[in-house]
């Protein structure tokens, strides 16, 4: 069984008619966390919409694929409606339990998790606490959530359109 992932996790409470209008959408909302399936076009898109070409602060390693636009964080102090602007990026692809994950989590600019960060790391960094039966993974429900929904596939064609 597979699990290809790719998202945007932001902690607090975010507006949700904000984060639709910039195409986020959340499949998952637990205990002030919120899940938005991202992709690297995505986030492509959004940065050549808005003319934003500066990059996150990245560890090495990560995937090619792995969102790299520092618009994310700009989307995320839109639709959230707290101070703190804490929010992760996290990426599965596995298959038959064979695999990889990336994950990086931030405060603002700041980054808050190590060269080659679990996802459970960033989880943990957002606030997200693991029980003695489940990690943060679990907790928050990813184990139910195992492929990027198809509306996602819209913003290839909208990059070729901006010739991103």
């Amino acid at each position: 069984m597979s699990h290809e992932i790719c998202a945007l996790v932001v902690a607090g409470q975010v507006d949700a008619s904000k984060a639709h209008s910039v195409g986020l959408r959340a499949v998952l909302v637990h205990e002030g966390v919120s899940v938005f399936p991202i992709n690297h076009y995505f986030s492509a898109y959004w940065a050549a919409k808005r003319g934003n070409s500066a990059l996150l602060d990245l560890p090495e390693g990560l995937s090619l694929v792995f969102p790299t636009e520092a618009v994310l964080r700009d989307l995320v102090c839109e639709v959230t409606v707290t101070d703190r602007r804490r929010f992760a990026i996290i990426e599965t692809n596995y298959f038959g339990g064979v695999g990889d994950q990336g994950a990086v989590a931030f405060d603002g600019e700041e980054r808050l998790t190590p060269e080659r960060a679990s996802i459970n790391q960033a989880l943990a960094a957002l606030g997200v606490r693991a029980t003695g039966t489940m990690d943060e993974f679990e907790v928050i429900g990813l184990t139910g959530f195992r492929h990027n929904p198809e509306y996602l596939d819209a913003y290839v064609e909208l990059c070729e359109e901006l010739g991103v």
